[in-house]
């Protein structure tokens, strides 16, 4: 997986919508799958930026990012399912954060009466 990180502020790049972006830290980054797109996004921000003159460059930079796979089905974890197909799961910049997600969840739906557990999975 590849991010995008801004050398001027060490923020990563987030597309919001359109031609909108903003620079945020790692665990909001937009995660490209294949180098060759991150560094297309790279160079035409940098295209961007360098006719006014702003001396910030884009690194291309590829990171580890870990998904919750549901240990009693054969889906994954996001904002609305724990059945989700991989590419829709929920992706966390740190391992400490995923497994803190999944005991959250594994608790809240014990006390309900569900039984769900999450392995870790790196991608």
């Amino acid at each position: 997986m590849y991010v995008i990180r801004n050398t001027s502020n060490n923020r990563y790049y987030r597309k919001l919508g359109g031609q909108v972006h903003q620079y945020v830290g790692i665990e909001d980054a937009t995660v490209f799958r294949k180098w060759k797109q991150a560094k297309q996004k790279a160079d035409i921000l940098h295209a961007a930026i360098s006719p006014i003159g702003e001396q910030i460059n884009f690194e291309v930079e590829q990171h580890k990012f870990y998904v919750l796979k549901n240990k009693h089905d054969k889906g994954y974890m996001n904002q609305i399912s724990w059945n989700a197909p991989k590419e829709e799961a929920k992706l966390f910049a740190k391992k400490e954060a995923a497994l803190k997600e999944a005991e959250e969840i594994a608790v809240g739906m014990a006390k309900v009466g569900i039984d769900v557990e999450f392995e870790l999975e790196e991608i």
